[in-house]
């Protein structure tokens, strides 16, 4: 749950970070250019996030897939298959 609050914090702080930068740009620049830098960095903040996420759950990204805890659970229950059948 606290991974999923985080996550949803990061997403907004990023939307909020993308509108204020697409505003800024438009502004400077022409509409068309201020949308295209939006939708980027907007679509870019949901990956972005993610990755915030796990490195404050975890602090590093050397398990981000779960390999190993899906190797574990697969020997767990290898296991268990042996020892019950």
């Amino acid at each position: 749950m606290k991974a999923l609050i985080l996550y949803v914090g990061f997403v907004i702080l990023g939307a909020i970070a993308a509108a204020a930068i697409g505003y800024y740009v438009e502004k400077h620049s022409t509409a068309t250019i201020s949308l295209i830098l939006f939708l980027s960095l907007f679509f870019a903040n949901f990956v972005g996030a993610w990755i915030a996420t796990l490195l404050v759950m975890d602090g590093t990204l050397k398990n981000a897939l779960a390999r190993q805890d899906q190797l574990d659970a697969e020997k767990i229950g290898k296991a268990w298959m042996k020892q019950a059948g």
